[in-house]
């Protein structure tokens, strides 16, 4: 069963109250008993005292002196609950209360202090055995446990009482203290898909805020996921547009071709373009699973296992244009925090771009080296190279430099959204001929899910 957020607090707090007071009226409880055992034995010996002080005079002069003991009671409630007795030690009644019993009269080495049962009452006895007699001092232990009963029971009255009020101050504290969270939530509610502006709230509590923020992390993301999804969209639509215009017109040419060598050819034409597409669909597919990733699964990867394996995919493909594909490799530690997938992407991409635009009989060398903070990926050819104003430009989707002719566009913008991931660093370095792309990954990249 859910519960809201105030009826939680309240309950609990309340619940808490009551257990505090549970344990103060359980403390008062047993303190009381103790001092006013205290305060009432005192009492009973100071009466005692007192009683000796007015009774000594009488007691010297007058051996056979008494009291009437028959006097009418009259005065307070509790007087019939209190009592005493003086008595000779040979046990002769000299003064006694009307509601006294007979006290037991202790021995020397027992406790002045006693416990008496009567056939109705429970007494507690004070004995002061002097050379003159003996006085005791009584009193009902009810008159103790009625006190502290009342002194408890006060206690509890007040915490009955001021329960109620206690719940609404509560309810009414909680109720505000709530508040920015139900302007957060009317925030929320009134929003379109579409408004994935940070959420701004005024004067919000710290733990308020830790929820906006991360909202607002959350949103940011969404609207960076949404606008690759829409220009993904948008570009896509543009960029199959031409191709498939193309394969449709190369269809139409080999369907109105009159001789065998002219349909054969526009048939080749049709599986160019289609090849075309499906590289254009590749590449377009890749870079939106890369724009859909904030971060990266990662594990240590040998960049050398991957640049053999690169190079094995494209040897066939730089023997048909007689370029030497090569590998130099100058440091030991060839491992980072990498993910395997992308970095052959990477890896594919940049040795494809060389591959493509270096002529025949050219040369495309990888080289890795180890560096003071980071290992390096270098792919360099002696192609047609890239101009310096075109450097910052080619990592721009669909952007094709002047001597792009083939290429659909996506796979240098492949390779930054790579190098981003990696939180890696690349760079053009200057060269007589052709162009030489550099990456540098921290050699201490750490694994992050």
């Amino acid at each position: 069963m859910n519960i809201s957020i105030t009826k939680h607090l309240l309950i609990l707090v309340l619940g808490i109250s009551c257990l505090f007071w549970v344990v103060i009226a359980g403390q008062a409880y047993f303190h009381s008993q103790h001092e006013i055992a205290e305060v009432f034995d005192a009492n009973l010996a100071q009466n005692a005292r007192a009683l000796y002080a007015l009774l000594k005079h009488e007691m010297d002069d007058d051996e056979h002196f008494e009291i009437d003991s028959d006097l009418p009671l009259i005065g307070h409630r509790y007087q019939q609950k209190i009592a005493f007795v003086v008595r000779t030690h040979d046990g002769n009644i000299i003064a006694r209360s009307p509601s006294a019993p007979l006290f037991p009269i202790p021995d020397q080495n027992q406790p002045l202090y006693q416990d008496f049962q009567t056939e109705q009452y429970e007494w507690r006895v004070f004995t002061l055995n002097l050379q003159e007699g003996i006085i005791q001092t009584a009193e009902r232990h009810f008159i103790r446990n009625e006190l502290i009963q009342e002194i408890t029971w006060g206690t509890v009255y007040v915490f009955i009482i001021g329960l109620p009020i206690l719940a609404i101050l509560m309810g009414i504290a909680i109720h505000r203290s709530l508040q920015p969270l139900r302007r957060l939530v009317a925030e929320i509610s009134q929003r379109t898909p579409e408004q994935l502006q940070p959420i701004q709230l005024q004067s919000s509590p710290p733990e308020i805020s830790t929820v906006v923020n991360a909202l607002n992390q959350l949103l940011q993301r969404l609207d960076y996921t949404l606008s690759n999804e829409r220009r993904f969209t948008s570009d896509a639509a543009h960029e199959l547009r031409t191709p498939l215009s193309a394969l449709k017109i190369q269809a139409q040419v080999a369907l109105r071709a009159k001789t065998i060598i002219d349909k054969d050819k526009a048939l080749q034409d049709v599986v160019k373009g289609v090849d075309r597409a499906t590289h254009l669909v590749t590449q377009l597919l890749i870079l939106a699973r890369m724009d859909a990733s904030q971060t990266m699964k990662k594990q240590t990867v040998d960049i050398k296992a991957v640049i053999h394996q690169v190079v094995s995919d494209l040897s066939s493909a730089a023997l048909q244009k007689h370029i030497d594909l090569g590998v130099d490799i100058n440091t030991d530690q060839t491992t980072i925090q990498s993910n395997n997938e992308a970095l052959y992407t990477l890896l594919r991409n940049l040795v494809d771009n060389a591959i493509l635009y270096t002529p025949e009989q050219g040369q495309v060398t990888i080289f890795l080296n180890q560096g003071s903070e980071c290992i390096t990926l270098t792919v360099q050819d002696n192609g047609v190279g890239i101009s310096i104003e075109q450097q910052q430009q080619v990592f721009e989707r669909f952007y094709r430099g002047e001597h792009d002719k083939q290429g659909s566009g996506l796979g240098l913008s492949i390779v930054k959204r790579i190098v981003d991931l990696h939180s890696a660093h690349i760079q053009f370095k200057p060269v007589n001929q052709g162009c030489c792309i550099e990456i540098c990954f921290l050699s201490n990249l750490t694994n992050i899910s």
